[in-house]
């Protein structure tokens, strides 16, 4: 038995997730390029999918300093930009946020749909958290759940 437990943390730890390195959440940059990961439907069969709404969330965690968002972008899961949210930069002041709606009923993300979004300050700014949260709606009890943003690009200050 003891061989067989053995085997499976083995076999777990071959599947477990790969841990991103460490962001030091107290650094003051002036602006990001976040990729948030988004789904538009979730399989719980082969053949049966769950529709879900995507509401993105970007919240300005800075007490001190206001952010403008110059882009919010929807991709679908093949990459390719669906449609820009933004009209014009939003700038958000200490502790706002601000939030974009994928409806349930649209479904041209896909899967692996993403957001992109970008952010800027004129002074040095915590990174804003911007998070995905998907809900198959109101009609009952269904798969509801959030994904956070990754930090892909930084501009610090020189």
């Amino acid at each position: 038995m003891k061989k067989l437990l053995s085997g499976l943390f083995l076999v777990a730890g071959l599947f477990a997730p790969a841990t991103a390195p460490a962001q030091d959440f107290t650094e003051k940059v002036l602006g990001e390029t976040i990729y948030v990961p988004a789904y538009s439907r979730v399989f719980s069969h082969p053949n049966r999918s769950d529709l879900l709404a995507a509401t993105l969330a970007v919240h300005n965690v800075d007490p001190d300093t206001e952010i403008t968002l110059t882009r919010v972008d929807y991709h679908g899961e093949d990459g390719k930009l669906l449609r820009a949210l933004l009209e014009a930069p939003v700038t958000l002041a200490p502790l706002q946020s601000s939030t974009a709606l994928i409806p349930i009923n649209d479904t041209s993300g896909g899967v692996g749909a993403n957001f992109l979004l970008e952010w800027t300050s004129e002074t040095p700014a915590l990174s804003p958290i911007a998070e995905a949260i998907m809900t198959s709606g109101s009609g009952g009890p269904g798969p509801s759940f959030a994904s956070r943003g990754r930090v892909i690009e930084r501009r610090v200050a020189e």
